[in-house]
C-alpha cells in the first residue's frame, strides 16, 4: 500500500477512534467470538486491519481466560497504517495482557509473517478495502496453518444495508454531474453478496465457507458529528476531495439536512441500521 493511502489513515485515526471504533469495534469483538469456539488450545491469532484493536482485545481475553498465566496463546494485532496501530496498542494496554498481545505495522497484502505461523486469521472491515484485495486474502491464506481458521466482516451493499444506502445518498444527490459520472463502481461492491463473497475466498485458498448477515445500529452523536467524519474518511473523503468549495457546501447542506431529518434535528443523535456480513472459512489442506 501507500505511504499517501496510509497517510490518510494516519490523519483518520484520532476520529474513527472517537466515532468509529465503538460501532465496528462491536461488530469486531462479535466477529472474534463468533469463532472463539473452534480455536485450538494456545491458539496464535492475527489481526489484519487492527484499527482500534478491538478484536485483538476480545482474541487477547480469550487467551488470558484460557490461562491467567499468560503463557496461553499469542495474539499479533496488524495495521498499515502507524497512528491506527499506535492507538490499538494504547487500547490494549489497559488489559496488562503483556507478551500475550503485540501490535505491529504490516501491509496486509505482502505480510511479513513465515507460511503456517498461525491458527486464526482475522479481519473486520479491513482486507475488503485494500487495493489488492485478493491479495489479502491470499497472504491471509498463506500465514494460516493447514486447516486454521479465517473470518472477516464484508459490510452488504446498499439495497440491504441502510448505513451505506442513507449515508450516501444525500451525498450523491448533490454531487455535480461531472463528478457522478466519472465515480467507478466501488471494487468491495463485487463481495457485498453472500455469492461473490463466497466465491472470492475459495478462490483465494479457502474451504468449507459459512456466510451469515450480522446486523448492529451506528450511532453518530449528532448530525455534524457523521459528516465531519465522512469528509476526514478516507473513502468517502476521495469523492468529496474532488468538489469545489461552492460544490462541497451544496453537498455539506445535503447531507446535514438529510441526517436532521432523521435524528429529529441538528442537536440530536443519528442513528443508521447497518448489516454485514461474516464469513468463516478455513485454509484448504
Amino acid at each position: 500500500m501507500t505511504d499517501v493511502t496510509s497517510r490518510a489513515w494516519d490523519r483518520h485515526a484520532r476520529t474513527y477512534a472517537r466515532l468509529g471504533a465503538p460501532f465496528t469495534g462491536y461488530i469486531a469483538q462479535a466477529l472474534f467470538q463468533t469463532v472463539a469456539g473452534r480455536l485450538p488450545p494456545s491458539p496464535r491469532i492475527l489481526e489484519v486491519a487492527c484499527g482500534n484493536g478491538e478484536l485483538a482485545k476480545a482474541a487477547a481475553l480469550h487467551c488470558l481466560a484460557e490461562d491467567p498465566s499468560g503463557r496461553s496463546g499469542r495474539v499479533v494485532a496488524t495495521d498499515f497504517s502507524a497512528e491506527m496501530v499506535a492507538h490499538a496498542r494504547a487500547n490494549l494496554a489497559v488489559l496488562g495482557a503483556g507478551d500475550v498481545v503485540r501490535c505491529e505495522v504490516q501491509d496486509g497484502q505482502a505480510l511479513s509473517f513465515e507460511d503456517r505461523t498461525f491458527d486464526a486469521v482475522l479481519s473486520a472491515f479491513g482486507i475488503f478495502l485494500f487495493p489488492d484485495r485478493r491479495a489479502g486474502f491470499r497472504e491471509a491464506a498463506r500465514v494460516l496453518a493447514p486447516g486454521g481458521l479465517f473470518a472477516t466482516a464484508v459490510w452488504r451493499g446498499p439495497d440491504d444495508n441502510a448505513l451505506a444506502r442513507l449515508q450516501m445518498a444525500p451525498v450523491m444527490a448533490a454531487l455535480p454531474e461531472r463528478i457522478r459520472a466519472a465515480l467507478p463502481r466501488p471494487s468491495w461492491l463485487e463481495i457485498a453478496s453472500r455469492e461473490g463473497l463466497e466465491a472470492e475466498l475459495v478462490s483465494s485458498g479457502f474451504t468449507d465457507v459459512e456466510i451469515d448477515v450480522f446486523d448492529a445500529v451506528l450511532t453518530a452523536p449528532a448530525p455534524r458529528a457523521m459528516w465531519e467524519s465522512m469528509l476526514e474518511n478516507p473513502v468517502s473523503g476521495a469523492v468529496l476531495a474532488r468538489c469545489s468549495e461552492v460544490e462541497l457546501a451544496a453537498v455539506e447542506a445535503s447531507v446535514l439536512a438529510t441526517f436532521a431529518s432523521l435524528a429529529g434535528g441538528a442537536d440530536r443523535a443519528v442513528r443508521f441500521d447497518a448489516s454485514c456480513h461474516f464469513a468463516v472459512g478455513r485454509r484448504r489442506p
